[in-house]
């Protein structure tokens, strides 16, 4: 299974970014989505954690992940029927060897996608394979064990079965594998049908502790997710045990049709039929109540009060490195917001007293994120997240040399009224496009305003250039102490800088992929060497 997985989420990375960006506010398109991405990666985790951090770097609303969840759980019984009609068919694993073979030669010595396609065919040749090895060698076990205080037929037999079922999809992870056990022995005859369907019905809650395990300590909006999931399956157990009779008879009769067709295992079929079913009608009342379901949640588990100003990233977004990318990029964004609002009290001369704080928070925000950014892996042949890494790192850098502008602007900002007219105007120019930058930040659905950064920087270099000449002459000839004159070269140079980074990092972060527009930065590749202003 981490292998299957593993390659179809490098396979379809790419296709669940841009899923998760078409998702809108309408219920069943969500729906839809949750469902598809599930069956193309095989993984309801996957699916899950990559909502998670969609949620948490804020381009998802609880709202639209509910429905999305929701169709997750149902996508993940597509393994069930893949057992089904593949894991128990005898004689298969004459044709699964030389997909191995093939898929172990492509994994190795495979490139880009064709790596990732090997990796998927080996997982699943492996996953079958192992299906059939404890099909055939199953009965020696089943003799010892005893199910005889486990009757599926009573009330407590089957809620005895459902908490084992639970447990097994705690300890695995997984709702898949523990299913693919039981299939395996209702197959033999260790297990009987209605005992299987309890093993079933309880995998799929057991499965919901991989989000809140990787929830802990986030943030409240990931927790969210993580208890939808969880309230999704539970709803889901409960209809399947009020409605087992009615749902067995009629996953009996889709079995019985689908194996005379076909030559399936009927109880097997039937088996995935159930689970199908109870999922399904499962999911229906948390696609309706999205958003009561939402606004519920946001009152059991609200935000933190004393959240620091500090950027969290969730590390359950690294699942997906698309996901983790459009992460990044958010809380580069986040940073910037508090970067420029930094830089605006520098620049007005106002508040500089906390200033060292804020400096501070300012730094180790960026510092997260460059961590973060650091554990991200891109699969070979993922160009969009890839040209989305480049710029949130080129972003980062230039926010990084802000905060070290505004750092060495600190002694003059603190002095603000010994410096002339002509330099505290050139500051407040600075400040107008530093006020632009961060509105921008703020609110990222307008167009990026390169052209007016770009305009403002090239006017005060040019006119620090001619400020900085008239100060030396003005120094030369007694009209200024040398100490004056030094201060109010480094108002104008760092001022300079500053907007000359914020001009820099908002090219940087006009580049977007994925449904959203691409803006070309303001500077081609080769200027990325002109880290400073000239």
């Amino acid at each position: 299974m981490t292998l299957l997985t593993e390659g179809l989420k490098a396979l379809e990375g790419p296709s669940i970014r841009r899923m998760l960006h078409s998702v809108t506010a309408r219920p069943a398109r969500a729906f839809g989505a949750g469902l598809m991405m599930t069956v193309a990666t095989q993984a309801s985790s996957a699916t899950v954690l990559a909502t998670i951090g969609f949620i948490t770097s804020g381009m998802m609303s609880i709202a639209a992940a509910i429905p999305l969840v929701a169709g997750a759980t149902v996508g993940t019984s597509s393994t069930t029927w893949l057992v089904a009609t593949l894991g128990l068919s005898t004689g298969i694993a004459a044709v699964l060897m030389p997909l191995l073979a093939l898929g172990a030669v492509l994994r190795t010595l495979g490139r880009g996608r064709w790596k990732h396609i090997g990796t998927a065919i080996a997982g699943i040749t492996v996953l079958l394979l192992a299906i059939t090895f404890i099909r055939d060698n199953v009965a020696p076990v089943a003799s010892s064990i005893d199910l005889a205080g486990h009757d599926g037929s009573t009330v407590t037999g089957r809620l005895a079965l459902v908490a084992i079922g639970m447990l097994l999809g705690c300890a695995m992870q997984s709702s898949a594998a523990p299913i693919a056990l039981v299939m395996v022995a209702l197959h033999s005859g260790t297990l009987g049908w209605n005992e299987a369907a309890s093993v079933t019905i309880g995998a799929t809650i057991g499965t919901t502790s991989t989000g809140v395990l990787a929830t802990l300590g986030t943030r409240a909006s990931a927790r969210r997710i993580a208890a939808a999931w969880a309230i999704c399956a539970v709803v889901q157990a409960a209809i399947a045990l009020l409605l087992f009779t009615p749902l067995r008879i009629a996953a009996h009769a889709i079995g019985a049709n689908v194996a005379t067709g076909t030559g399936a295992e009927p109880n097997a079929i039937s088996l995935a039929a159930f689970h199908t079913g109870f999922s399904a009608i499962g999911a229906l009342p948390l696609l309706i109540g999205a958003v009561p379901l939402a606004q519920l949640l946001a009152r059991w588990i609200p935000d933190r009060s004393d959240v620091p100003p500090v950027v969290e990233f969730d590390r359950s977004a690294l699942e997906v490195p698309g996901v983790a990318a459009a992460t990044a990029r958010r809380g580069l964004t986040e940073s910037g917001v508090a970067v420029t609002s930094m830089a605006l009290v520098i620049l007005r001369g106002n508040g500089v007293e906390s200033m060292d704080d804020r400096i501070t928070s300012a730094t180790a925000s960026l510092d997260a994120t460059r961590r973060f950014i650091g554990e991200i892996q891109v699969p070979e042949g993922d160009d969009d997240t890839v040209e989305l890494q480049r710029g949130t790192v080129g972003a980062l850098d230039h926010l990084t040399r802000l905060v070290g502008d505004v750092r060495n602007l600190l002694p003059a900002a603190r002095n603000m009224t010994a410096l002339p007219p002509v330099v505290r105007t050139y500051l407040s120019d600075a400040q107008t496009a530093i006020e632009v930058f961060n509105s921008w930040l703020r609110n990222q659905d307008s167009p990026p305003p390169l052209a007016e950064l770009k305009r403002i920087s090239a006017s005060l270099g040019a006119r620090r250039k001619q400020e900085r000449s008239e100060t030396l002459n003005r120094t030369a000839a007694g009209g200024t102490t040398p100490d004056t004159a030094i201060a109010e070269l480094d108002a104008l140079r760092y001022a300079d800088r500053m907007v000359h980074h914020a001009a820099k990092a908002a090219s940087y972060l006009a580049v977007r992929v994925n449904g959203a527009a691409r803006v070309a930065p303001v500077d081609n590749a080769s200027s990325d060497m002109a880290d400073e202003p000239s």
